[in-house]
């Protein structure tokens, strides 16, 4: 099983995790949440062959950043996330620039074509489908919608459009988010824990592998035992060597 959504810069013990990830044969795409904490997570987690670290720019933290555009082309990661769009309450007085933000990284992935995208969207699936449109990003780039909370019309627009899906345990949690396991053709659903619950806490591999168990269980009753063989290789297409090199 592998994670392909997890925070393992928020575990203040991430490397022991990674390593007992290692041992059993588990790949993990770490998620950033700007590009210095990526540059961190590089260094941090550089000797750990399962890791592929994402170049991330959260929408929660997107007043910390400006000069994306020079960053993108002087670094050329092949690897990004969490990048997207967050419409809530909470983060709506920030849409504006987060659109800027996430248009940004969207046309410099869509011009430079195979990049791989861990995308956050809450209340802003067709901004982030159409933003993804506009720039090419959508045709060019793998695409990987994190815990897809969207309308149901959105989910089907994205699914035509070759995106990916990454299931966890609370997504599977609901009604909701069953439908959708349904819904989308196995070859684009995949495992992810959104690890860890908070910010700067312990973890461990056992907690992880947990986790990872539930969304698959989940993703097996509904799809079949074999769905998640299928599940298992589209993971590791994805996150292959070439995902590592570039990460």
């Amino acid at each position: 099983m592998h994670d392909t959504h997890c925070h393992l810069g928020f575990m203040t013990n991430g490397e022991e995790v990674a390593a007992d990830a290692l041992a059993a044969g588990t790949m993990l795409f770490a998620n950033t949440v700007t590009p210095d904490e990526w540059r961190e997570m590089r260094a941090r987690f550089g000797a750990f062959e399962n890791v592929v670290v994402g170049f991330g720019m959260h929408p929660w933290w997107v007043g910390e950043q400006w000069a994306l555009a020079e960053e993108l082309e002087r670094e050329a990661p092949d690897v990004i996330g969490e990048v997207g769009l967050d419409f809530g309450r909470r983060h709506a007085g920030t849409a504006e620039l987060q659109l800027s933000v996430f248009e940004t990284i969207a046309r410099w992935a869509g011009e430079a074509g195979g990049k791989l995208l861990s995308l956050h969207s809450v209340h802003a699936a067709a901004e982030t489908l159409e933003a993804l449109e506009r720039t090419g990003a959508l045709e060019s780039c793998r695409c990987v919608f994190h815990w897809f909370t969207g309308p149901s019309d959105l989910l089907k627009r994205a699914v035509l459009a070759g995106c990916y899906f990454s299931v966890g345990p609370r997504m599977v949690a609901t009604g909701k988010g069953r439908e959708y396991v349904k819904a989308i053709p196995v070859g684009q659903l995949l495992l992810e824990t959104d690890a860890p619950p908070e910010q700067g806490q312990r973890y461990s591999y056992a907690e992880l592998r947990a986790e990872l168990e539930t969304a698959a269980d989940a993703i097996a009753s509904i799809k079949g035992a074999d769905a998640l063989e299928i599940v298992e290789q589209t993971s590791r297409k994805l996150l292959g060597n070439d995902a590592r090199e570039g990460s």
